[in-house]
């Protein structure tokens, strides 16, 4: 039996099919893969911020205490030690660890310095700094910053961006984390959302970064 009226896609049809989802693609997949980066990149902050503060919670208990001072977070040096922390590079010099600078998001053309003092580079290819940082006078209930860390989750890797994979926050004496720009009152429980992502961008807070994003469920909206 011969079939008449069969149809079948020409070649300049097919040519104009492969060049629209050409297209397609194109225009999607680098949106789709600065989603999936912004995902890592926060994945990797949030569970950075949670090992500090687990890491805490374990210092009060084992050293039976209620404050820091007690601790090993009393000392840089051997907080950010083997002891405590999966260490990849003891970062013995800052160019080991860091890049030479950030850009900033408000200005893609300037930049930033990285942190001075005790860095290491952990298994996992964040790098993260800690230095005390006692700001502030005491709350009421005795509490005042402690220490500050600071944090590229990647590493020396890009896009080396202040609020995209340079990050900082701070600790309090009683080893919780403040989620805002300061230990001054100027917290993220006082401070609406839309001040906190403009200090991140224009004022290079990068605390006030660290904030908005964990206010929006731990993701990089911005």
């Amino acid at each position: 039996m011969i079939l008449k009226n069969k149809k079948a896609f020409t070649l300049t049809e097919l040519l104009l099919a492969l060049a629209v989802v050409g297209t397609v693609a194109a225009l999607s997949i680098p949106a789709l893969l600065d989603t999936i980066n912004r995902k890592v990149l926060s994945s990797q902050l949030k569970n950075t911020v949670l090992m500090v503060q687990n890491l805490a919670d374990e210092q009060l208990v084992n050293n039976k205490t209620q404050t820091l001072d007690n601790t090993q977070f009393s000392d840089p040096t051997k907080l950010l030690s083997g002891s405590n922390l999966a260490i990849a590079n003891p970062c013995t010099k800052a160019d080991d660890c860091w890049p030479a600078n950030y850009k900033k998001l408000s200005d893609m053309t300037n930049s930033i310095g990285r942190p001075g003092g005790t860095s290491k580079m952990l298994k996992n290819g964040a790098v993260i700094n800690y230095s005390l940082s006692e700001l502030g006078n005491e709350w009421a209930d005795g509490d005042k910053c402690y220490g500050l860390f600071w944090v590229d989750v990647n590493g020396k890797d890009k896009p080396n961006i202040l609020g995209r994979d340079f990050f900082a926050f701070r600790i309090t004496k009683k080893g919780k984390i403040v989620y805002g720009t300061s230990c001054n009152g100027l917290t993220s429980e006082n401070t609406t959302d839309e001040k906190m992502l403009e200090y991140c961008k224009t004022n290079t807070y990068a605390t006030a970064c660290l904030a908005h994003i964990q206010r929006n469920n731990w993701k990089i909206t911005y």
